[in-house]
């Protein structure tokens, strides 16, 4: 292998990383960086403008990543998270602090697409698999580094270098960003920008997020399901009539409107297992944050071994057969863990062999996406790919937050609760797929 390519892999380690601990490393010192700050306004916020900083910033990001070359962006991405990261550092009030984690996630919302354009503009499958499996990795070790390091930094010493730790991560990953990412297939197109277009998308964004994190009454809930709908059409009647329009409908093809509807949904149930199932092992059966992470740490070494072996899968199967076994994956996984909540050596056997599924649902609609839109249209249909994976998080952190704290009478676990939902989600998506026809895939 080409130093070229282990230096892009390495960058999107490095990118990848930061984005990835920043949830984990920061939460241990939100109740010092209160106190110290003297914080009038919910903690919470730390984490809130960082998310909004993500999700506002795709939308832009998928306009401007098919205008210019995919270094430039990720130079700025990259600028925006080290500049946000030392001015969180440096942060004198609470409120320069909100401000500094915006800045910095959007440099982490430029940097999660990266991951989806990078491997389809520097490797070809089979070895794009391994890479992606790689860069998806990232994410389940970092929730395990994350408690070390940032109980280590805060022991020797003071909150501030958790933020301060990105900036020599950051300047690593620029340099080999400046030295890699010339991609002689990197298509570049000039257009008009539909500002229409992306104001109507912009605006049902906001209002898909305001459903999903506002408590409010069934009467405003159905005024909000209107508006949606409304905005939808009004974006589809706009993007109809747009030469270069901001949403282009052409490419949303079954395959990949397939992929797009398929990865909101394995993002939802995803949340399940990554977020509440930690969470139920701390809560329910009183194991520390280390140990729960060990318990889910399986799910990640199974991403990443299904990755490295995904091409051989697809030589025997269709990727019609690859979803449905994936599903049934996930069924069996989900059913496991709900007769079997109180074992914590069923749970972690569960983590493995769901992990899997996960590692073959993710990596496939990437490469759907990848492989089936146009090149002027690829690294735009990406972006907003991130985007739909982004929300699938939010939208699942929402419902089955919700769902976890509901008491029924069928269950004795909250964690029960979940696994149901799950259980529900996956059967939906094996339906659609089931009626899908040979010659569609």
């Amino acid at each position: 292998m080409s130093f070229k390519k282990i230096s892009v892999i390495i960058s999107l380690v490095l990118i990848m990383f930061m984005s990835a601990i920043e949830t984990s490393i920061v939460s241990l010192a939100l109740p010092t960086i209160r106190d110290d700050l003297n914080a009038t306004l919910p903690i919470s916020l730390v984490f809130t403008v960082y998310f909004v900083g993500i999700v506002l910033v795709i939308p832009l990001l998928s306009e401007l990543m098919s205008r210019v070359k995919v270094i430039y962006v990720t130079m700025i991405g990259l600028v925006l998270f080290i500049g946000g990261s030392l001015l969180s550092g440096l942060s004198p009030s609470f409120e320069v602090l909100i401000i500094a984690r915006f800045i910095q996630g959007i440099g982490a919302g430029v940097n999660m697409s990266l991951a989806q354009i990078i491997p389809k503009l520097a490797f070809e499958i089979p070895f794009r698999y391994k890479v992606m499996g790689i860069v998806g990795s990232v994410w389940g070790i970092s929730s395990i580094l994350g408690p070390f390091l940032g109980g280590f930094i805060l022991e020797v010493a003071t909150w501030h270098w958790l933020f301060y730790i990105n900036v020599p991560i950051g300047l690593v990953a620029f340099f080999f960003v400046l030295y890699a990412y010339h991609f002689e297939d990197e298509k570049v197109v000039r257009q008009k920008v539909d500002y229409a277009g992306m104001l109507i998308f912009y605006v049902l964004i906001f209002l898909l997020i305001g459903a999903m994190v506002t408590p409010i009454s069934l009467t405003l809930s159905s005024i909000g399901i209107f508006l949606v709908v409304l905005c939808s059409v009004f974006l589809f009647y706009v993007s109809r009539r747009h030469t270069s329009p901001f949403l282009p409908m052409s490419e949303f093809q079954p395959k990949i409107s397939r992929a797009f509807f398929t990865d909101f949904f394995v993002a939802f149930v995803l949340i399940g297992f990554n977020v509440f199932v930690p969470t139920y092992l701390q809560d329910y059966l009183h194991l520390t944050p280390l140990q729960s992470g060990l318990i889910v740490f399986p799910l990640t070494m199974a991403w990443l071994l299904i990755n490295f072996t995904l091409d051989k899968i697809e030589a025997r199967l269709s990727t019609k057969g690859i979803y449905l076994l994936a599903f049934t994956i996930l069924i069996l996984g989900s059913m496991s863990m709900f007769l079997g909540a109180t074992k914590i050596s069923i749970i972690a056997i569960v983590m493995f062999v769901v992990g899997l599924s996960f590692g073959m649902l993710y990596t496939k609609d990437s490469i759907v996406v990848q492989e089936t839109a146009t090149q002027n249209h690829m690294k735009k249909m990406m972006s907003l790919f991130t985007l739909t994976r982004n929300l699938g998080n939010a939208t699942g952190s929402a419902v089955v937050g919700i769902v976890y704290a509901w008491q029924v009478s069928w269950t004795s676990w909250p964690i029960q609760n979940v696994m149901a939902t799950s259980l529900f989600v996956v059967l939906m998506l094996m339906i659609v797929w089931s009626v899908v026809n040979k010659h569609e895939v």
